[in-house]
């Protein structure tokens, strides 16, 4: 089973919105810094290091806490993973190829984007991060 998981960063009230570059079928396309699993790694493992390649940012596992799991948005059968890092500093953001900018932005903000986008995974972000009390 394909899994892919990816990182919510949050800094005050702000959330790290990352956007693709030119993805053949997402286009530029809001998105988050994560991706697919390889062959024998679980949702955590393939979030930090994915996250890491992408962005530069070293995370450990008590640093994230998994907010979603399941295949429910998935058209495929992909099982999606979705985690949250509540940093205390804004980190420094190295970006790589996968995309092509990045802002930040308020929780509203944040949740109408990923509403409007093209991939069904940040549309399971929306509602999940909309559900979500305080975060």
């Amino acid at each position: 089973m394909k899994i892919v998981a990816k990182l919510l960063i949050k800094n005050g009230g702000e959330y790290l919105m990352m956007y693709r570059s030119n993805h053949p079928t997402f286009g530029d396309d809001p998105d988050l810094p994560g991706g697919t699993s390889e062959e024998s790694e679980s949702g955590l493992v393939a979030m930090l290091r994915e996250v890491d390649e992408e962005i530069g940012l070293r995370l450990v596992s008590g640093e994230v806490k998994e907010i979603y799991s399941g295949d429910e948005y998935s058209n495929h059968g992909t099982f999606y993973s979705l985690f949250i890092a509540n940093l205390s500093e804004k980190p420094k953001v190295l970006m790589s190829w996968e995309h092509s900018s990045y802002e930040w932005m308020s929780k509203e903000e944040f949740i109408e984007k990923a509403r409007k986008a093209n991939d069904t995974y940040m549309h399971m972000v929306a509602d999940v991060f909309s559900s979500l009390r305080k975060s």
